[in-house]
């Protein structure tokens, strides 16, 4: 398929949600009134089940139960309700996008993980808003979702060329459908009227020095998913063939992020440890997740 037409039908997919956007605004303003965010997420049903189950998991570990939107904001603060709720309405969208050619659970377990470990990185390397690194890792892969789904044949043949031969996926997708999941990722982050800085995260974050503006994000999510890698490999990669090892005093150097070997070993156990919470709280209808 050529990509231009890849890309209509990309621009024909639903849009977010009217109320993620609504709050949006609102948050851009000088003087936000928490009531008036409260207001408009609850009128949203689906978004308002979301943001609490969210809210309430592993990813926040508060001391208590929040039962309602205007808790959650006072307690986490508008910057953090921002993230969360570009977090859910990302997911929620994503989570339409598959069919039944695609391994799920493998596609869910890699994001959630590079998600994770992304927002662990982030704080251990002194960033500022580190939440936001875990949605770009959510999002890192969302144009391989978007192939998979729409170019299932052509999917096969990236994973076989992958699997086979060896070849990066990035190569295999250049080979055989003539642009890579980057490109489709970009597009359609564009078409939802994602933030720029995820947009460049999903455009360059397997070539981070080559963003302009957001390079430390796009080399947090650069560790991030090959460390994922190990654990739990993306879709066109699950071959166990393609779980080379990371060099992780090569991969820090290269980065240019001010972590240890520590931190990343501390960031990979506390992912780990929340990853089926987490799962369970983004994606609920995912039939192996514990």
């Amino acid at each position: 398929m050529d990509f231009n037409l890849l890309i209509e039908k990309i621009d024909a997919l639903p849009s977010l949600p009217q109320a993620y956007h609504k709050c949006c605004y609102l948050l851009e303003q000088e003087s936000t009134d928490s009531n008036s965010l409260a207001t408009i997420v609850s009128s949203d049903l689906a978004m308002t089940v979301m943001v609490l189950r969210v809210v309430n998991s592993a990813l926040y570990n508060l001391p208590r139960k929040i039962e309602r939107i205007d808790h959650a904001i006072s307690i986490i603060g508008h910057q953090k309700f921002k993230e969360l709720i570009l977090t859910t309405v990302i997911v929620d969208a994503m989570s339409k996008l598959s069919n039944s050619n695609i391994n799920i659970e493998a596609f869910w377990r890699h994001s959630v993980f590079t998600g994770l470990i992304a927002k662990r990185l982030a704080l251990y390397s002194y960033l500022p808003n580190a939440d936001r690194l875990h949605t770009a890792g959510l999002v890192h892969d969302v144009g391989q979702l978007i192939y998979f789904t729409m170019l299932s044949t052509k999917a096969l043949k990236v994973c076989e060329l992958v699997s086979k031969f060896e070849i990066e996926p990035l190569v295999a997708e250049q080979k055989v459908l003539g642009f890579n999941h980057h490109d489709i990722g970009a597009a359609l982050c564009k078409t939802w009227k994602l933030p720029n800085w995820l947009i460049d995260v999903v455009s360059y974050y397997n070539e981070p020095e080559s963003s302009t503006e957001f390079v430390q994000e796009c080399r947090v999510v650069s560790l991030a998913n090959k460390i994922a890698n190990q654990y739990f490999p993306d879709i066109t990669s699950l071959s166990p063939n393609n779980m080379g090892k990371v060099n992780f005093n090569s991969e820090v150097f290269e980065t240019k992020l001010p972590l240890s070997l520590e931190d990343i070993e501390m960031a990979k156990e506390e992912a780990l440890e929340q990853l089926e919470d987490i799962l369970m709280a983004l994606i609920p209808k995912l039939k192996c997740a514990k």
